[in-house]
């Protein structure tokens, strides 16, 4: 008598994604990555909101006394007198008031206007987040029937899409995104939702798919041209699937893990994209913090530089954005990388 007839059971063969899921959770590095990623979100999410009911106050209200004459920001851990008043001696020189109730700016100010820092760094998380995976998944809506249908069909399909996607490709990507954001996203700046959503981010994100849409489109393409001579496809056609049927049912599932992998990293690549956005001034309205929209907070545009000065600038508001963004974009890559090797073990050297 078998053990699953003496009341054992045995075990269940895993299927693919289950088999993948597995193996990434055994990567450290990508598993790490991964934690990281989500708390990201999700400190971007209510981060903000829980910092500001912990040290009453939000990341909007401007605190005279978090820069001092000079408007240089206060540093990290500093103590700020809560007042809209504002005293000044003979020399022109801030007074600090003898009494009254102080805030604590965990990482100091962000700027001359004497704003929190570490708030605004969860909202600017958060903005350049909703940036990159709103662009990612536009540039997949935009990809995927459009190198499908390239890569299935072939023939005049694909020579049109191939030609219109390498003449695209040709064009420097960031003047294309410079000229389609001064004239084209004014118009989407009414398309937001409270604070989740503020106004500017829709209509880049939205920039930003269109114009590295792309990129999957040739992926989609090449991957279809190669799969559709398989024996499963001709198999299909001999018991009568559509064609519909064999792309969307059969043919798309094999694709799925290469987009899985290009996804990731190209949430990476559109932060990056807003921030030089942002450092040429076309980005999301300065109301609303983003990556980008700190660091020129520091360092000015392209068209109004800001010149680094000690006595009106500190390095901890060029610091902490930055290694936000470096620690998001690296995350990405790896787990970008994590990813291919679970769904492609054999791939490995």
């Amino acid at each position: 008598m078998s053990s699953a007839g003496a009341g054992g059971s045995e075990a269940l063969p895993r299927g693919p994604w289950r088999s993948a899921w597995a193996r990434l959770r055994r990567d450290r590095w990508s598993l790490a990555a991964l934690t990281f990623l989500v708390v990201i979100l999700l400190s971007g999410l209510v981060g903000g909101a829980v910092v500001t009911r912990l040290v009453g106050h939000n990341g909007i209200d401007p605190f005279p006394y978090a820069t001092n004459g000079n408007l240089r920001p206060a540093g990290p851990w500093t103590h700020v007198p809560v007042t809209k008043e504002v005293l000044i001696d003979d020399y022109g020189r801030l007074i600090t008031p003898p009494h009254g109730k102080t805030t604590l700016f965990v990482l100091g100010a962000d700027g001359p206007l004497g704003r929190d820092e570490l708030i605004r760094l969860f909202d600017a998380a958060r903005t350049s987040l909703e940036i990159g995976l709103g662009a990612m998944f536009v540039a997949l809506l935009i990809a995927l029937p459009i190198g499908t249908a390239a890569g299935y069909f072939g023939g005049f399909t694909d020579t049109v899409v191939s030609r219109f996607t390498e003449t695209v490709m040709a064009f420097p990507l960031l003047l294309f995104l410079i000229f389609a954001s001064a004239r084209i996203s004014a118009s989407l700046q009414f398309v937001n939702y409270s604070w989740v959503i503020p106004k500017g981010v829709f209509a880049e994100a939205l920039l930003i798919g269109l114009f590295t849409s792309f990129y999957p489109t040739r992926l989609i393409r090449a991957q279809l041209q190669t799969l559709r001579s398989a024996e499963f496809v001709e198999a299909s056609h001999m018991i009568g699937a559509s064609d519909n049927r064999i792309m969307w049912r059969h043919l798309m599932p094999q694709v799925v893990p290469t987009l899985l992998v290009w996804s990731a990293i190209a949430v990476g690549t559109n932060i990056l994209l807003e921030v030089g956005l942002s450092f040429i001034g076309v980005g999301v309205p300065v109301a609303a913090p983003t990556m980008g929209s700190m660091l020129s907070t520091s360092w000015g545009t392209v068209t109004s530089p800001h010149p680094y000065n000690n006595h009106y600038f500190t390095p901890w508001q060029t610091i902490f954005p930055t290694v936000a963004i470096l620690l998001m974009v690296v995350s990405l890559n790896q787990l970008s990388e994590g990813v291919r090797r679970a769904i492609e073990p054999w791939s490995q050297p």
